[in-house]
């Protein structure tokens, strides 16, 4: 496991700072010869920076980048539930009116929504530790 990765899921989880996460993963894509699914992990994360900013129509445009990565690299990959994260960001989605799709708004007009964390679930008992470590430790 490399630890970008964790950290990645760590930031992502815990921490819920979605640029860190981008850090992270970018590093990671470029070493490893930039795999789509490691692409789309990058857009998803973005694409929640930007809807909790306010950037509603640029989450969106992003997330419809990053969801076909996603879906073509199956249901699980990395050590995640890939399937579950692309649904969970789906029904994040759905929660935003229409009428704000095309539209930056207040960061705190989005937090009237109360939309639920994205959470990845991890799979990889390898990673999963990483990140329970990184916890405990207070991080």
């Amino acid at each position: 496991m490399d630890q970008r990765l964790g950290d990645f899921v760590y930031d992502f989880n815990e921490r819920r700072d979605y640029f860190a996460c981008h850090e992270h993963l970018e590093s990671l894509w470029l070493d490893s010869g930039r795999p789509e699914v490691l692409k789309g992990l990058i857009q998803a994360a973005v694409c929640l920076y930007h809807l909790e900013s306010g950037n509603v129509r640029g989450a969106i445009r992003m997330w419809s980048r990053g969801r076909p990565r996603l879906e073509a690299a199956g249901p699980t990959a990395c050590g995640l539930d890939i399937e579950r994260l692309a649904r969970d960001v789906c029904r994040t989605f759905a929660q935003v009116p229409e009428k704000w799709r095309t539209k930056t708004l207040p960061p705190s007009q989005v937090q009237t929504l109360h939309l639920p964390p994205v959470r990845l679930r991890i799979l990889d008992p390898e990673l999963e530790a990483y990140v329970n470590r990184r916890k405990q430790a207070g991080e």
